[in-house]
């Protein structure tokens, strides 16, 4: 689904310029559950915002699902990331203003599904999630587990391709942490891809295969540090 060939990522300022990205070749095949682990500063963040196509590389070839993705107009990128691709964040990002509803919708009014189609399928993911009686209320009186399930229940509206993840249980406990992967790793079973980017081992532990990262490279093994 996902391939790269020889990524490279320079950060500029002034006469100033960081390699954040070198040589970064990898694949990830439809329905794993993909972990890219490393320490902060290793590129974690960085890669995730190529692969999301949220960015574009310095050098090198992103595949999309067979599309070279890294020269394409922005326009076109934002085209298939609406389409193809959702991101659940540590910093949630969820809309004050709105509610637990609207929260969930907001992704589907970019497609060209009908009022009551979206609203299937809100209805659909809340039960799911275990959100159906917040369904008027707002996030920001919310606990941090249930706004990161509502971010998850709004990744899943739109049917993506691909769910990347950045430090998604970041600002959970360790009880937390393993009710909210419970939900990622049912939704792998089903065939939803994931990646996710994590410093953690112990999140590192939930995903089928871990990428380690230091300093921009792609290692044989994680580093301690």
């Amino acid at each position: 689904m996902i391939h790269t060939r020889n990524i490279q990522k320079v950060f500029r300022r002034g006469e100033h310029a960081r390699q954040a990205l070198q040589n970064i070749n990898i694949d990830i095949e439809e329905g794993e559950y993909v972990v890219i682990s490393g320490p902060s500063g290793s590129g974690k963040t960085t890669l995730l915002g190529l692969l999301s196509m949220v960015d574009v590389p310095s050098g090198g070839e992103i595949y999309f699902k067979g599309t070279e993705v890294a020269h394409l107009s922005e326009s076109k990128r934002n085209k298939l990331r609406r389409k193809h691709i959702s991101v659940v964040f540590e910093h949630i990002h969820l809309i004050d203003e709105l509610t637990v509803y609207e929260n969930i919708e907001m992704p589907l009014l970019y497609l060209s599904n009908s009022r009551k189609e979206r609203r299937r399928i809100v209805d659909s993911l809340m039960e799911r999630f275990r959100l159906t009686h917040l369904r008027g209320q707002y996030p920001g009186r919310l606990d941090n587990l249930v706004q990161q399930k509502i971010a998850l229940a709004r990744a899943c509206s739109c049917s993506p391709d691909v769910i990347f993840a950045d430090e998604p249980t970041g600002r959970l406990n360790s009880t937390e942490s393993d009710e909210f992967f419970d939900l990622f790793r049912e939704l792998n079973e089903e065939g939803q891809t994931i990646v996710m980017a994590t410093h953690s081992s112990d999140a590192a532990r939930h995903g089928q295969r871990v990428i380690p990262l230091y300093d921009g490279h792609v290692v044989s093994r994680a580093v301690e540090r």
